[in-house]
């Protein structure tokens, strides 16, 4: 039996890294080195030239180029940063190239709908891993990446004792674990998906199941009790996208090649969620370009939900992308959906339970639709001690260097940082987290009138989250959980970013 609550323990959780490197008061390594090297050739200048006022006018103009390094504007973007992605977003808009049309008058060869932006290149091919199970793949030739999709059905907490629930967060412990170990897993991204029941999927399956002898009066009923439900009930959707690298020149080069490595892998990362109580299988071809299909258009919800259910093909990858799509500051509008995106820029604060994320991915009346995209980038094990390390003497120096209500801040952070490195040197893994946070509605009004309850929501969920400014087409690409991975597609050189 279990034991009882006054005697349990409450778990909770921690150990969140911060990867961004800081020196003396607070300043990356980038911009200290910048200083650093002001200094010297000021110094030399100073001494060796003997001229000390070219020396003063040579330093005072260094600083004034090294001050945008060292301001940090909105999540943590150095000033730099947001003037370079001020001047590619208003070139993008001169240009026009944030609207996107496609479809059988537009431009587009074969007057396809294939993906905007990034998702542009992509393909997808299809292949059997070694239990027989077909998945679809998709390829990023840019980056010589290959993703897989898993439909997850997850059996959640309800019904279970806490000891067993805790057995299943430490599973999903042991499931990021083996992903470091694996060296081919570029990322995993975990994506649960809210929206309003069609009803069409249980009437198909109804439909299937029902006698054609059957009596009208019954057969009405029945279906008169599922459109009951589905006017009120919400869906939730969760799926898993794994990307893998390729690890061998013909494997960059032949898809097929890659495919014969990552369906040998498949089984065993099905086998490790089962683990942590989700049922995975891999989605098909089909079934990959349908969830990207429904996402850009809601519309069509209904007849794809019903194609799905009975096993009825829904469109081909290069038709999975909208008809017209246009990006704005802070909206996303495609097809027949307008959406908003954020992105987190910190994780839970505190030392929450499991349950800390619970409001935000269950259904809400208030926003119909919305999707949570968790992406994980696991360091392996050699490079899982360096960051811990690297970021435990960074903890040091703010405490070192900081004062009053500051240095409380510090302290927080040198517990935690001091945590996750006992926590490694025990084994276990390292991931760099990141979240997306996407909601959709009919009209940039329905989002506006969205926004005080999103913000309820990020904020009960314990993180700071902040919209995308001028890359929703991007975020929300990248929200989709289908394997597009924004750092991989970066414009701004790594010297000038936070």
């Amino acid at each position: 039996m279990s034991a009882p609550q006054a005697e349990r323990t409450v778990r909770t959780y921690a150990g969140y890294i911060d990867e961004r490197r800081t020196y003396a008061f607070g300043l990356t390594p980038v911009a200290f080195g910048a200083l650093a090297a002001i200094v010297v050739l000021t110094l030399a200048v100073m001494f060796l030239a003997g001229s000390p006022f070219v020396a003063l006018v040579l330093g005072g103009v260094g600083v004034l180029a090294w001050l945008p390094l060292a301001i940090r504007g909105p999540q943590g973007k150095s000033a730099y940063e947001l003037a370079l992605l001020g001047r590619q977003w208003g070139a993008q808009r001169s240009a026009g190239r944030h609207i996107y049309r496609a479809g059988s008058l537009s431009n587009q060869a074969g007057g396809r709908t294939r993906l905007p932006g990034i998702g542009a290149e992509t393909e997808m091919w299809w292949a059997l891993d070694v239990n027989g199970h077909r998945f679809g793949m998709m390829r990023m030739p840019s980056t010589h990446q290959y993703t897989v999709l898993l439909r997850c059905r997850i059996g959640g907490a309800a019904g279970n004792d806490q000891d067993v629930i805790d057995g299943f967060v430490g599973s999903w412990a042991n499931f990021q674990t083996m992903l470091g170990q694996v060296t081919n897993i570029a990322a995993v991204a975990v994506t649960v998906e809210t929206l309003p029941d069609t009803g069409e999927r249980a009437r198909a399956n109804v439909e299937s199941i029902t006698d054609a002898l059957a009596p009208a009066d019954a057969r009405a009923i029945l279906l008169e009790r599922l459109s009951a439900a589905s006017e009120s009930g919400f869906r939730v959707h969760a799926r898993v996208a794994i990307t893998f690298d390729a690890a061998t020149p013909a494997q960059r080069k032949d898809p097929m090649a890659a495919a014969e490595m990552i369906g040998a892998q498949l089984p065993v990362l099905y086998t490790q969620l089962g683990h942590t109580n989700v049922l995975a299988t891999p989605m098909t071809d089909s079934e990959y370009a349908a969830v990207v299909r429904r996402a850009y258009d809601p519309a069509a919800e209904p007849d794809i939900e019903r194609a799905l259910a009975l096993g009825e093909h829904v469109c081909d990858w290069a038709d999975a992308g909208p008809v017209t799509a246009e990006e704005d500051k802070t909206t996303y509008v495609h097809d027949s959906g307008v959406s908003r995106v954020w992105t987190m820029t910190r994780p839970p604060s505190g030392f929450p339970t499991e349950r800390v994320l619970v409001g935000l991915l269950s259904p809400n009346s208030q926003i119909p639709r919305k999707r949570i995209t968790l992406l994980l980038r696991p360091y392996a094990p050699g490079d899982a001690a360096k960051t811990v390390e690297g970021d435990f003497k960074s903890a040091v120096g703010a405490v070192n260097t900081a004062r009053g209500i500051g240095s409380a801040a510090a302290d927080i952070a040198l517990q935690n940082a001091g945590a996750a490195r006992v926590a490694e040197a025990r084994g276990h893994g390292v991931v760099s987290v990141s979240m997306i946070v996407t909601a959709t509605g009919e009209s940039e009004d329905q989002l506006d009138t969205l926004d005080p309850e999103m913000a309820s929501l990020i904020s009960g969920a314990r993180i700071t989250a902040r919209p995308a400014y001028r890359y929703q087409a991007a975020a929300w690409l990248a929200g989709l959980g289908i394997g597009v991975l924004l750092p991989d597609h970066a414009t701004i050189p790594k010297s000038l970013r936070g």
